[in-house]
Parts: C-alpha cells; sequence; structure tokens
C-alpha cells in the first residue's frame, strides 16, 4: 500500500486499500455516455509472438466501457498484419489497426514530408503520432490513453486507474500520467532512476529558470509509457518520434495545461516488461541510444522555453550528473536491502557510465546545433498544412480494414477538400 503525501506541483492519486476492479469498471460504465474514451496501443509485430500482447488483448476483453481501440502496428508483413487484424477481432469495442508498413500509410506519410512537415522514421513516437490522427480526425471522442505493448504482468486494473480520473465528472484533470515500481526479483528502470532523475537535478543546480524541470521532477515515472489526456490536449501537442517521446509528451503538457489540471495515477504494485540491453560499446542501440535521445529531447525542449545552456553550464553538467547519480546507488542500495532485494552494485555503476558517454555526444550535438529538435507536427498543424489530410489518413487505413465500412474508400478521397476546417 502506498500512502497519500503530496510532493511536487501536480497531484499524485496512490493506491489506499484494494478497490476491486469491478468496482472502476462500473463506474467507468456509468461515465461512457458522456466521456468516450480511445485507447492506443503502439506495438510491435513481434510483441504478438511473445507472451505480453496475447496476455494484453485477454485482459482488454473486459473492457467494454472504452469507446474504441486503436493499435498502430510496426515491422509487420502484410500477412503478420492480417493475423493481427483478426485476433484484435476478440475485443468487445470497435477496433482500428494501423499497419504502418503498409502502402497506403507509407503515401501518406510522403504527402506529409512534401509539405514540409517530417514524419520521420518508424518507431514508437512516430506509431503513436499516427494513432493519435486517426483518432482525432473522428473526432468521436473525448479522451485518449496510450500504453505500452511489452507489459507481461498486465492487468485488467492498469487501464481503468489510466484513465479515471480524466472521466469521472467531478475531476477536472486534463492529463495523467501513470507509475508503479518496476521491480519483482530485481530493481529495474534503470534509465529513469540512475539517469533522467539525476540528470534533472543536476540541470535544476546550474540553470535560472527550472519551471519546467520541476514539473518533469515532481513525477516519480516520468518515462512511463502509460499516459491519458483529452482530446483537446491531444490536438496542440507535438511529440518526438523517437525514445525522447515521453519527456517530449511532458514538456508539451507543460506548455499546454496548468499544473492543477495534470495529475500521476499509482497503475499497479508492480510492473514488469522487456529490459533493453544496455549496449556499452554501441550508440546506436539499446539503454545506449535511448539516454542519448532523452537528453537531446531534453536539450530541446529546455532550449525553447528560453533556458539557457551556455558553454560554462554544459561543462559543468556531466560532472554533476556524476555525483548525483552515484548518489543514487546509496539510495537503491539501501532500497534493495530492506526489502530483500539482490543489487550489483557493479553493474549500476557500468550502467550510469555508459549514460555518461550518451549525455556527452548528446551534449557535443547540441554545441554544434546538431541536436534533435526534431518533433512530430501537432495534430492542429497537419489539416491546416494539408487539407482534408484527416480524411485521406482514416480512408488510407480503412482500406486495410474491412471493418470500418463507413469511411469512404482512398480512391474517392485522392484531391484535398478545399477548406482547412475540414479534416
Amino acid at each position: 500500500m502506498s500512502d497519500f503525501f503530496q510532493n511536487g506541483n501536480i497531484t499524485t492519486l496512490a493506491r489506499l486499500g484494494d478497490r476491486p476492479v469491478e468496482a472502476l469498471e462500473d463506474d467507468l460504465r456509468a461515465f461512457a455516455s458522456d466521456c468516450r474514451v480511445a485507447l492506443v496501443l503502439p506495438a510491435l509485430y513481434s510483441e504478438f509472438e511473445g507472451v505480453a500482447m496475447p496476455r494484453i488483448l485477454e485482459r482488454l476483453e473486459g473492457a467494454d466501457y472504452l469507446s474504441k481501440i486503436v493499435l498502430s502496428l510496426d515491422r509487420a508483413s502484410e500477412e503478420e498484419f492480417r493475423s493481427v487484424r483478426r485476433q484484435m477481432r476478440s475485443l468487445p469495442v470497435p477496433t482500428e489497426v494501423i499497419w504502418n508498413d503498409g502502402p497506403r500509410i507509407r503515401a501518406a506519410l510522403e504527402e506529409i514530408d512534401e509539405c514540409g512537415l517530417q514524419a520521420y522514421p518508424q518507431g514508437k513516437g512516430r506509431g503513436v503520432w499516427l494513432a493519435l490522427g486517426l483518432t482525432l480526425a473522428a473526432d468521436d471522442v473525448d479522451v485518449v490513453a496510450c500504453h505500452d505493448c511489452d507489459i507481461v504482468n498486465y492487468r485488467r486494473e492498469m487501464v481503468a486507474r489510466l484513465i479515471y480520473p480524466l472521466v469521472h465528472p467531478e475531476l477536472s484533470f486534463d492529463f495523467v500520467k501513470g507509475y508503479y515500481a518496476r521491480a519483482s526479483q530485481k530493481l529495474y528502470g534503470r534509465v529513469t532512476r540512475l539517469f533522467f532523475t539525476p540528470f534533472v537535478r543536476a540541470v535544476m543546480s546550474v540553470v535560472d529558470d527550472t519551471a519546467l524541470l520541476r514539473f518533469l521532477n515532481s513525477f516519480r515515472y516520468a518515462l512511463a509509457g502509460e499516459f491519458a489526456m483529452t482530446s483537446r490536449l491531444a490536438r496542440r501537442i507535438r511529440i518526438a518520434p523517437t525514445w525522447g517521446l515521453e519527456v517530449s509528451v511532458l514538456a508539451e503538457v507543460y506548455r499546454n495545461s496548468r499544473a492543477e489540471s495534470v495529475c500521476q495515477v499509482e497503475l499497479a504494485e508492480s510492473y514488469e516488461h522487456k529490459h533493453q540491453r544496455l549496449s556499452r560499446e554501441d550508440a546506436s542501440g539499446g539503454l545506449n541510444r535511448m539516454v542519448g535521445e532523452i537528453a537531446a529531447s531534453l536539450f530541446g525542449k529546455l532550449a525553447q522555453e528560453g533556458v539557457v545552456l551556455d558553454d560554462a553550464t554544459m561543462r559543468a553538467l556531466p560532472a554533476l550528473y556524476l555525483r548525483r547519480a552515484q548518489q543514487a546507488l546509496d539510495q537503491f542500495q539501501a532500497v534493495a536491502s530492506i526489502n530483500g532485494l539482490p543489487y550489483d552494485r557493479h553493474a549500476e555503476a557500468n550502467a550510469i557510465e555508459t549514460f555518461c558517454q550518451a549525455l556527452a555526444k548528446a551534449q557535443r550535438a547540441f554545441r554544434e546545433q546538431r541536436h534533435d529538435h526534431t518533433t512530430l507536427a501537432s495534430w492542429l498543424r497537419v489539416p491546416a498544412a494539408l487539407p482534408g489530410f484527416g480524411k485521406r489518413l482514416r480512408a488510407a487505413i480503412a482500406a486495410d480494414n474491412p471493418r470500418l465500412r463507413s469511411i469512404p474508400k482512398i480512391e474517392q478521397l485522392a484531391q484535398p477538400v478545399a477548406t482547412a476546417s475540414s479534416w
């Protein structure tokens, strides 16, 4: 059981006791007529071959309070896409599957590139962005939620608790972030524990404007892939196509919402998903790449907020981060010890050294103005630049999904419509 202490400038909704998931779901069904919810699932086909997605689909068979589910599928052949589409038909609500490797989607992305709004390489961030675009184009939901698809101990209450603060008629939140303990036989969550939190606090100690950093530091698990927001907010955010997705989402929420409208909710006592390799010698993969892209995204968002990252600040950051991270080693060794968990201090120190290398690379790129400011355009901007694109996107997806009978064929929507107000 957690506690009810509030720390930071956002509301924390902890688990107090064991309220039955059935009671949560009864409330959500009562709220469903006034607040329609879409669940976005960004998935790789390989996750359907393991234990995660079959378990998630089994648990979602009881989620009849949702209005729709949108699966954004990456790295799938046509045969694999059709297999996934068949599996998704077991769900109790309308389901749409975006085949991100399909020729129709590729053509839609080329249209975005041609008008100067880059679609960027395939990845989780772009998959989430496409699903948001499809969902918002239909204009038939009030809340959009998203969670990862590699959760091996997925439970029904995770999605119920995630959306509850947004759909409850007496609460007034715009954005919800999930959190949980990343521990089972040992402590996990190395990037959050040993990089993100120490790094954010290191930056806070050397820059003058720390409002965004204080906001980020208020989240118990800032890099969690579980979040939900109102459709109004979802239209406004610009997200990163890289591993910087979660940081970019939080920074955009900071820009477009008020702290009083943001909360974090404890989804489960424990959370288990696949673990990335450290990739100590290869900056193009694993946690090494992840940390570099997170740092690049954070540098870019700080610059957009007017935070000055001059040479003196950048020179001080590596040593400040290292000191904070080394303090974290002592903290988490104590956490592991009192809970009877093994703690490999040497492996943790190796992770910190790898994260220092990734940070140094991100800093060099920032100084040379090669840093990654890349964000995908908001879904307010896209229809302004490409009138009627939302309809064409839905038509492209509908051509692969026979269940969407009401959507016109893509050939009927080959030409943009005349007004920018029409999706």
